[in-house]
């Protein structure tokens, strides 16, 4: 029994040192250098170029002129134009609509009338009014009085007269009233009135859009304003030009106009300052290119406003800014370098810088995580050689290796 387990335990043991042999034996594998892979990046190469700032907005359009008709008499509607209509337009002074002027005919021929005997009454005012200042030449002695030459009666038969001229004159005023006319070039925008109507005096007839001019009420930031030259009292004639982009007819159109003023208070309830864009003649009704489609009211538009004019500047992607002040500079074509800048303006997608940059400067515009000066990164386009360099050095190595075994 002791034997056994003597046997079974010289077993073992040769068998480890057998093994432990054979491990000590094998060859070293090589070894390598540990690599590490470079961030791949973008980079621009920067020139200064002279800028024009966009401020953006928007706002609907709307008619400068917005005015309810209203009848100045009182009657019954007689007769209605065919372009008396939602949706029409209108011409100044056309006739809307006829209101029955027989009574006021009347007026006007009874106030003829009363103006011609005011104008016989003061004839004959003014004949007894000579005759009693000749009597009076002959028989009368000194300074005769007014009563004595019939002045007073003279004075009232010449008020009468003014008083029938302005009963003619409002009697054929209110005979012109009967025919409604727009005011201005118009498009009708509502109507309240029909065939055989009644309307009384200061009735609501219609709601009339003036098509000379649009205009958009633009919501502006104050610090937006900086980048602008805007109307004044000192420079009325600055007319900053906005381009205005919307949808007609399920495509994007442009209209351009000119921002002709500010509202001139900071809105209470936003804190924006509100600018006004007037468009001339939006429905093209007057110009003689009636390719443009119409700029129709209550339209909802985005705005470009045309900004001040900055020289040298060095505009960039929004995403190669870091730390609010610093971009990325691509140095010995490997390595980063964190360069401070000067921003003149930052927008939604790019920021322009003022200084700290100069021309050939190559800035990294790929986003790089927590960089730091001297980093190690890879520009795009040097990859291919990077990599063919890569697989070269790889079968040296393999080569040197297989010969030392």
């Amino acid at each position: 029994m002791t034997k056994r387990i003597v046997v079974g335990v010289s077993i073992v043991i040769a068998t480890i040192g057998i093994i432990w042999g054979l491990i000590s034996m094998k060859p070293e594998p090589p070894k390598k250098k540990p690599f590490v892979q470079a961030i791949v990046v973008e980079t621009k190469t920067v020139e200064g170029e002279d800028i024009q700032f966009i401020v953006d907005s928007q706002g609907p359009v709307l008619p400068v002129e917005n005015s309810t008709l209203v009848t100045e008499v009182s009657g019954r509607v007689i007769d209605i134009s065919d372009n008396f209509r939602v949706g029409a337009f209108v011409e100044k002074g056309e006739t809307l609509f006829t209101i029955d002027p027989a009574n006021y005919v009347a007026n006007v021929r009874s106030a003829e009338a009363a103006l011609a005997q005011a104008q016989a009454n003061y004839q004959d005012a003014k004949a007894r009014t000579e005759q009693a200042r000749k009597d009076w030449k002959k028989i009368g002695k000194g300074e005769p009085s007014d009563l004595a030459l019939r002045l007073p009666q003279l004075k009232q038969a010449e008020a009468s007269v003014q008083s029938a001229e302005a009963d003619l004159m409002r009697a054929r005023r209110d005979l012109e009233r009967t025919k409604v006319k727009a005011t201005f070039d118009a498009l009708i925008q509502s109507k309240m009135v029909g065939l055989g109507q009644f309307v009384n005096m200061g009735s609501q007839a219609a709601t009339l859009y003036g098509t000379e001019y649009a205009e958009v009420r633009l919501p502006v930031p104050d610090q937006e304003l900086a980048y602008l030259r805007l109307p004044d009292m000192e420079n009325p004639e600055v007319q900053p030009d906005v381009r205005l982009l919307g949808t007609y007819a399920g495509q994007e159109q442009n209209w351009f106009g000119k921002i002709v003023r500010t509202e001139g208070v900071v809105e209470q309830t936003n804190r924006l300052t509100y600018l006004v864009a007037q468009i001339k003649d939006p429905y093209n009704l007057k110009a003689e290119n009636s390719n443009d489609k119409p700029l129709r009211f209550g339209t909802f538009v985005r705005a470009e406003i045309a900004g001040k004019q900055r020289e040298g500047l060095i505009g960039l992607p929004r995403q190669a800014l870091y730390f609010g002040n610093s971009v990325l500079i691509l140095e010995n074509e490997s390595e980063v370098r964190i360069q401070q800048v000067t921003l003149a303006r930052t927008e939604a997608n790019t920021i322009y810088i003022d200084s700290g940059l100069k021309a050939g400067d190559e800035v990294i515009v790929t986003p790089v995580h927590n960089p730091v000066n001297g980093m190690k990164v890879q520009k795009v386009g040097s990859q291919a050689n990077s990599g063919k360099a890569n697989t070269k050095d790889s079968t040296l190595s393999s080569n040197s290796d297989t010969a030392k075994q």
